[in-house]
């Protein structure tokens, strides 16, 4: 699914170009789970009647595969707000990052 979170990995403060970098991996972590949320799309909206008869989930199941994609949803945008929050900070001269609102 969706790659692991980039977060700076020492207590340095990471360039503007490596940030950057890390701001495009998390975008592409978005990527996969709007992926993902586009293959619920069609598992839940079958394009032909015969389909519901191949491929019967059940709510529990779609509620459990949805809340997965959320949880990767929020990781991913949490990882990419950090990521551009510190990239906005090192372009200003190195001030702090605010700190997210948003869940991680």
């Amino acid at each position: 699914m969706a790659h692991a979170p980039s977060f700076p990995e020492s207590f340095e403060t990471p360039s503007a170009g490596l940030l950057a970098l890390r701001a495009c991996d998390d975008i592409d972590s978005l990527r996969v789970v709007q992926r993902a949320y586009a293959c619920l799309e069609k598992l839940i909206g079958p394009q032909h009647a015969s389909d519901t008869e191949e491929f019967g989930p059940d709510r529990t199941e779609l509620c459990a595969l949805v809340g997965l994609v959320n949880e990767a949803l929020e990781r991913s945008i949490g990882a990419t707000d950090i990521t551009v929050q510190s990239l906005r900070a090192a372009l200003d001269g190195g001030a702090a990052p605010a700190t997210s609102k948003r869940p991680v």
